[in-house]
């Protein structure tokens, strides 16, 4: 099947922001060889790359992508005894349904993260305390320079908090991943399941459009004049004294900026750190309201928020 290639794509819709421009040229991938060809195209054209999965945890300029973006849709799943095989482009809820249907339990907690295998991969994406290192066997990935494709093992992968190894190595887009988890009880990871959701849907705006939690929470190692330092002047922090990173939803919260808008984009009124998109904003819009919060946070406690969102 030869590859298919689109001009003048819209990104929007594929973004759960829905915001986004358009992309010079888009191609919609659903098998590794598709990818090989995809990436053959954009070297012969010059053209820089875009990789988007479920656009989950991105935002697009206003004026879109000047090159090739590659959607990944490779969706095969396969389980083998305590293994699962998925296509980089395997949904997370779909995966953990799977598993659980095969008797397996360990990935419940991404019932809720609307995200592929692939890019929960590059950003080790987690939820509950756990995250996707932890249950990883391997990884295979594209090597957008040469057309190779490797297999790469945990360790390899330099997994840290929402972080790995094809974060800071753009020449490798994931194709699959294998997850290892255990035998379990249905009934058990079904519970477990309920319980998550209900938690989510209780502190979460479920459906909003909006890209996930905007930045990454902050290691305690990394606070400008050190822990002590920042728990003496905001002894209010002490609750998050032996957590391994400070919540920046808690920062924003207490920053008084739940509610905050800019433009047609705005800070969740139950999750400080989800910013939502109210009804057409625009890239722009957001990244102003990233940029209010970042100022007030810093003006009022010295930290730097970080974004863990994506922004192309």
């Amino acid at each position: 099947m030869a590859l298919h290639v689109q001009e003048h794509t819209l990104l929007a819709p594929y973004s759960v922001f829905r915001i986004g421009g358009y992309a010079r040229f888009f191609s919609a991938v659903t098998t590794a060889a598709d990818l090989t060809e995809a990436v053959a195209f954009a070297q012969a054209e010059h053209l820089p790359v875009f990789v988007l999965g479920a656009g989950s945890n991105v935002l697009i300029s206003d004026a879109g992508f000047p090159g090739l973006v590659i959607k990944i849709e490779l969706q095969h799943i396969a389980v083998h005894g305590t293994t699962v095989v998925a296509g980089a482009g395997a949904m997370l809820p779909r995966i953990v349904a799977e598993s659980v249907k095969e008797g397996l339990a360990g990935f419940e907690w991404g019932i809720g993260i609307p995200g592929t295998i692939g890019g929960s991969v590059r950003g080790n994406a987690g939820s509950f305390g756990l995250d996707v290192g932890r249950v990883l066997r391997s990884v295979t990935a594209l090597n957008v320079e040469n057309g190779a494709l490797r297999e790469f093992a945990p360790e390899e992968c330099h997994f840290g908090y929402r972080h790995s190894y094809f974060k800071d190595d753009p020449r490798w887009i994931v194709t699959e991943a294998c997850l290892t988890l255990h035998p379990g009880d249905p009934d058990v990871s079904r519970e477990t399941i309920r319980k998550y959701s209900m938690h989510r849907a209780a502190t979460q705006d479920i459906g909003a459009k909006c890209a996930g939690c905007v930045f990454k929470n902050i290691s305690w190692d990394t606070i400008p004049g050190g822990k002590d330092g920042l728990l003496t002047a905001h002894p209010e922090l002490r609750q998050f004294e032996q957590a391994p990173s400070l919540p920046s939803a808690y920062l924003i919260d207490r920053a008084g900026l739940k509610g905050r808008e800019f433009g047609h984009s705005r800070i969740s009124h139950k999750h400080a750190n989800f910013f939502i998109n109210a009804g057409g904003a625009t890239a722009t819009e957001v990244k102003g309201l990233i940029g209010v919060a970042k100022r007030e946070v810093k003006e009022r406690f010295g930290v730097d928020l970080v974004e863990e969102v994506h922004i192309v």
